[in-house]
């Protein structure tokens, strides 16, 4: 279990099953709107709306006109709120957010006990521990944010700092509550986005008239969506290929450790479509979703397929070139998740397939590649009937992140 920002400054009443919540995934090709409720147990979906979004709308997963998505905002709610009474219409929403200027970096913070340390720990001296603990990550990740990217820390803000794993000497536990010793070890995960990204989405809810729960990292959310990601045992990487970004994040024994983002999803293999082939945006955008659900004919197909592997290939050195960044990794998971519309262009798999992962990068084995469907989240129960692509995969993750980050945590254990 892990306890966040997002829990102390945004849920101080817990929410409750009656609450009906908004999830909306604000993407650069689609905007996607879910509308859900929290138990005990998980998360129930309600209604799924999505929208086709205009060209200009966004940018590398950024919004670029906030007239046009505010417009694809409010469609996407009237029609997952249809039907609602007054005291059913939901009042808060949870965001997500993407980008190459989103940073998102796992912390470890060993801590030492000086005083007391063979008499238990009080709840009071586990809040000192935390808020001690998260005071400095925020001020040492918006400077080292702003040093990367040019801007004051000013001008950065946090957008989740959530705990991920507790240890107290060498043993794993839920709260520090309770246990003595001298050696605590703290693991988080921090995110920090400049501040005119996060206030163009909060101008979106306002404008919604609902109260905004948290706004997180796309690769955290999709990563910790996954049945079984939390376990000890359990390392892997996800790719989300969205249609401005990809976003990477890989799991070292039920930690996320790393997160990364770029700005290459589905609109360049359309872009490169339509020049190739002298075809209208729109054309060309229907052509390639033709071309991955095989609806083509062999004609027009090999036609597509000729421009859509070089850019694959040029994708493949890109994701490999944001591996190298991974400083902090000396072996890499061999297992991956593929999710997002632009993994259900075939060439991504084979590009992948067909990569010398073991020359060129620190692995063990050649990865094995699969899809993330739908059906492999933990806590989300679908009861609309329409979960089930690879695009749904963020929008359903952040359902699961209000879930996870709405738990009470237990007292010893």
């Amino acid at each position: 279990m892990f306890e966040s920002l997002f829990t102390k400054k945004n849920t101080a009443k817990v929410l409750t099953e009656e609450d009906n919540i908004i999830a909306l995934d604000i993407g650069t090709e689609q905007l996607k709107t879910f509308l859900f409720n929290v138990t005990n147990v998980g998360v129930n979906i309600k209604k799924i709306s999505r929208i086709e979004q205009q060209q200009n709308a966004m940018k590398s997963g950024i919004i670029t006109n906030l007239d046009t998505v505010l417009e694809n905002c409010k469609l996407g709610m009237a029609s997952v709120v249809e039907r609602l009474s007054d005291e059913e219409m939901p009042r808060k929403v949870i965001m997500d957010i993407a980008g190459e200027y989103i940073q998102g970096v796992s912390i470890v913070v060993n801590y030492q006990r000086e005083e007391n340390f063979d008499k238990e720990i009080s709840e009071a001296e586990q809040t000192k521990i935390v808020t001690e603990i998260e005071d400095k990550i925020k001020s040492t990740g918006k400077e080292d944010l702003g040093q990367r990217i040019g801007l004051t820390s000013e001008d950065i803000e946090i957008l989740h700092i959530t705990r991920t794993g507790l240890r107290i000497g060498g043993m794993p536990v839920n709260s520090l509550v309770g246990y003595k010793g001298k050696d605590v070890v703290l693991y988080y995960y921090a995110s920090f986005a400049p501040k005119t990204y996060v206030e163009a989405l909060r101008k979106v809810a306002s404008d919604l008239n609902m109260e905004v729960l948290g706004i997180v990292a796309q690769p955290f959310a999709v990563a910790r969506s996954f049945s079984g990601s939390s376990n000890r045992d359990f390392s892997a990487i996800f790719i989300d290929i969205g249609g401005g970004t990809t976003d990477i994040a890989i799991v070292e024994k039920g930690n996320v450790v790393e997160t990364k983002m770029f700005a290459f999803g589905g609109r360049t293999f359309t872009k490169e479509i339509s020049k190739a082939l002298n075809l209208d945006y729109r054309y060309a955008e229907q052509r390639k979703i033709k071309y991955s659900n095989k609806e083509l004919t062999s004609v027009l197909s090999r036609e597509i397929q000729k421009v859509v592997y070089p850019t694959a290939m040029l994708w493949m050195k890109t994701l490999s070139s944001a591996f190298k960044y991974c400083d902090d990794i000396n072996n890499f998971p061999t297992q991956i998740y593929l999710c997002g519309g632009g993994a259900l262009l075939p060439e991504i798999k084979e590009v992948m397939l067909e990569y010398p992962w073991r020359k060129n990068l620190p692995f063990a084995t050649v990865p094995k590649i699969e899809f993330y469907t739908p059906d492999k989240m933990e806590n989300v129960t679908d009861n609309s009937g329409e979960l089930k692509y690879l695009f749904d995969i963020t929008p359903a993750a952040l359902t699961k992140f209000v879930y996870d980050n709405n738990k009470t945590p237990n007292a010893k254990g």
